[in-house]
C-alpha cells in the first residue's frame, strides 16, 4: 500500500477500492451514490446500498438510471444499517467480514464481476466509544478483505460527526474524501504487518493512536508496526506512537515499531522508542 488518496469523485474505483467519503447533506449524498452505484451498474457487479431506512435509501438512489428493473432483478439491494450492521446485537466485525466475504462469493455465483457496496454507516460511528471501537476494528478487517477479493466500498458519514471522530476512521481507509481536508495518513493491514503511510503530524496524531489501539483489540501477545512507507512523522506523531505504546501494555499488548527511515527513527527516538530493521 502507498499513502493516502484524496477523491473528488467516488468513479473510477475498481475492486479493492475502499473510501471513506463524507457528506454533507441528503442531496450530496444521493449524488456521490447515484455516480458511485451506476459506475457499477455499468460495470456489471452486483449493487448494495445501506443507509439508516428504506425510504431515505429509495430517495438516494432515485436517479439511478434503471433503478426499478435494478431492484426487481435483484441486481440492487437495498439494506438498512441495523439490518446490515447490527442484526440487534451490535456489530461484530469478525462476522460482518464474514457475511460480506459470503456476499461477494453469492455475486461471483450468479455471474456478477464483483460487489459493490455504497454504505451510510453514521450510525455506527455515533454508538459510543465501545460502537466506535467495533467500528475501527471493522473498518481495519473489511479493508484487508478487499485486498482479498473483488469488492469496492465507498463507507459514507456524515460530516457533522465533526473531525475528531472522522478522524481515526479516515486513517483506515486507502481513499479518502474529506471536504476540503486533503488526506494525509492511511493504517494498513494489507500486508504481513499493520503499516503505516504517509505522513503523521499534529493534525493526525491523536487519530492515528485511537485508530491503532482500537485495532489492536484487547488480550496480550505482540503488535507490529512497520514504518517503512512513512514519509513524515513530528514530535505529536511520536508522542502519539508513544501513547499508543503505554495504552497497548495496559492491555497486556507489546507494541513493536520496525523499518522507521532514518528521519523518523531520530524523532521516535525522542521517546525512547525503538525501532526494529523492517
Amino acid at each position: 500500500m502507498t499513502a493516502p488518496r484524496g477523491l473528488t469523485s467516488p468513479t473510477g474505483l475498481r475492486p479493492g477500492d475502499h473510501v471513506c467519503w463524507t457528506f454533507a447533506d441528503d442531496a450530496d449524498l444521493a449524488e456521490a451514490v447515484v455516480s458511485y452505484l451506476d459506475e457499477g451498474r455499468r460495470r456489471d457487479e452486483q449493487l448494495l446500498l445501506i443507509g439508516a431506512s428504506r425510504p431515505a435509501l429509495l430517495t438516494a438512489c432515485a436517479a439511478l438510471p434503471d433503478r426499478d428493473e435494478l431492484l426487481a432483478g435483484g441486481r440492487l439491494d437495498l439494506q438498512t444499517t441495523g439490518d446490515a450492521y447490527a442484526g440487534g446485537s451490535g456489530l461484530a466485525p469478525l462476522e460482518q467480514v464474514e457475511r460480506y466475504r459470503a456476499a461477494v462469493q453469492e455475486a461471483l455465483g450468479s455471474g456478477r464481476t464483483g460487489l459493490r457496496v455504497a454504505a451510510d454507516v453514521t450510525a455506527l460511528i455515533r454508538d459510543g466509544r465501545s460502537g466506535r471501537r467495533r467500528l475501527h476494528a471493522y473498518e481495519q478487517l473489511a479493508d484487508v478483505l478487499m485486498g482479498a477479493v473483488p469488492m469496492t466500498a465507498v463507507c459514507l458519514y456524515d460530516e457533522s460527526v465533526g473531525a475528531e471522530e472522522l478522524g481515526p476512521v479516515a486513517v483506515l481507509h486507502p481513499l479518502q474524501h474529506l471536504g476540503d481536508r486533503q488526506p494525509q495518513t492511511h493504517l494498513s493491514g494489507r500486508g504481513p504487518r499493520l503499516s503505516l503511510h504517509g505522513e503523521v503530524d499534529l493534525t493526525e496524531a491523536e487519530h492515528v493512536r485511537t485508530a491503532l489501539v482500537d485495532v489492536a483489540g484487547d488480550g496480550s501477545g505482540e503488535l507490529v508496526l512497520d514504518l517503512s512507507d512513512l514519509d513524515f512523522l513530528d514530535v505529536a506523531g511520536g508522542r502519539a506512537l508513544y501513547g499508543a505504546r503505554r495504552d497497548l501494555a495496559a492491555r497486556g499488548i507489546r507494541l513493536r515499531l520496525a523499518g522507521a527511515p532514518r528521519h523518523v527513527r531520530r524523532c521516535l527516538g525522542l521517546f525512547d522508542l525503538a525501532v526494529e530493521p523492517a
